[in-house]
């Protein structure tokens, strides 16, 4: 805003310096043809008097058109661009929560009452300690036999008789590692006995014969406490036809001399290869 003021001042002061007519007017016409009588009007200054107002008034229009454009500009452009959509209006709503009831929760009904199955009356026999008197015994001390058959107490009263209670649970043996053992069972003569057994024992199956199948059927078994091979199966395979001949080969092993434990024989888990070989 200040610099219309400014603009509009100087604008105003060049106007009234054009129709300035007195003596003292530098651009006054009738003073400059005396000035310059019988002079040089072809120097620069005669020129520069004479075509001020004309020079003046263009400099002005521009000066006008530069600052219109300048202003004009961005507003201009604010309406022909996009508009920026106006940002939503809140309808602030008054709301009466008096209006508004909470739920309350349905209190859940009480758990039913759990009443114990009635216990089942227990026969008894009651026991009288035996005392040393003359007078005749009116209630007997129960036989070894009656208190097999039922319970002792201090009452005797007719009920149900209680079996013995059930054995306990057999103890599962524990089969352990090769490596965790102090005597490691042995076969008859020696591993190479072992190896030896098993390459004259298998046979090689026709079917893995004829396609060129060869390769170490690892076989796991276990051998029990009085030197059996038990629990026999297959760790890692080649073939149907190679895994049941392993299988069969180390089944039909004899006994071996067993692991122990502290002295005592225990059951060894074992794994072993056996190898087919096309020769």
């Amino acid at each position: 805003m200040p610099f219309v003021i400014i603009v509009a001042v100087l604008v105003v002061l060049s106007v009234l310096l054009t129709f300035d007519t007195s003596w003292m007017n530098l651009l006054q016409g009738t003073r400059n043809e005396l000035v310059f009588a019988g002079r040089n009007k072809e120097y620069g200054a005669f020129d520069l008097r004479k075509a001020y107002t004309t020079r003046l008034g263009l400099a002005m229009v521009a000066g006008v058109a530069f600052f219109a454009v300048m202003v004009g500009t961005p507003f201009v452009l604010s309406k022909v661009g996009d508009k920026v959509p106006e940002p939503e209006k809140v309808k602030i709503v008054e709301v009466n929560l008096d209006l508004f009831e909470e739920d309350q929760p349905e209190e859940a009904p009480p758990p039913p009452e759990i009443v114990p199955p009635a216990q089942p009356q227990i026969e008894t026999v009651q026991f009288v300690a035996v005392e040393a008197s003359d007078e005749p015994v009116e209630a007997p001390p129960p036989t070894q036999e009656d208190l097999g058959e039922t319970t002792a107490s201090t009452t005797t009263q007719e009920g149900e008789k209680i079996d013995a209670p059930p054995p306990p649970p057999p103890v599962e043996e524990v089969t352990f590692d090769l490596a965790a053992v102090q005597e490691q069972p042995d076969f008859p003569g020696g591993m190479a006995k072992m190896y030896e057994y098993l390459q004259k024992t298998t046979k090689y199956p026709d079917m893995e014969f004829d396609a060129g199948i060869q390769g170490k059927v690892f076989i796991e078994f276990v051998v029990d406490k009085d030197g059996s091979v038990e629990d026999v199966k297959v760790r890692r395979g080649v073939s149907p036809g190679l895994d049941k001949e392993a299988l069969r080969a180390v089944r039909s092993m004899p006994k071996w001399s067993p692991g122990k434990m502290n002295g005592k024989p225990v059951k060894v888990r074992f794994t072993i290869p056996v190898d087919f070989k096309l020769k």
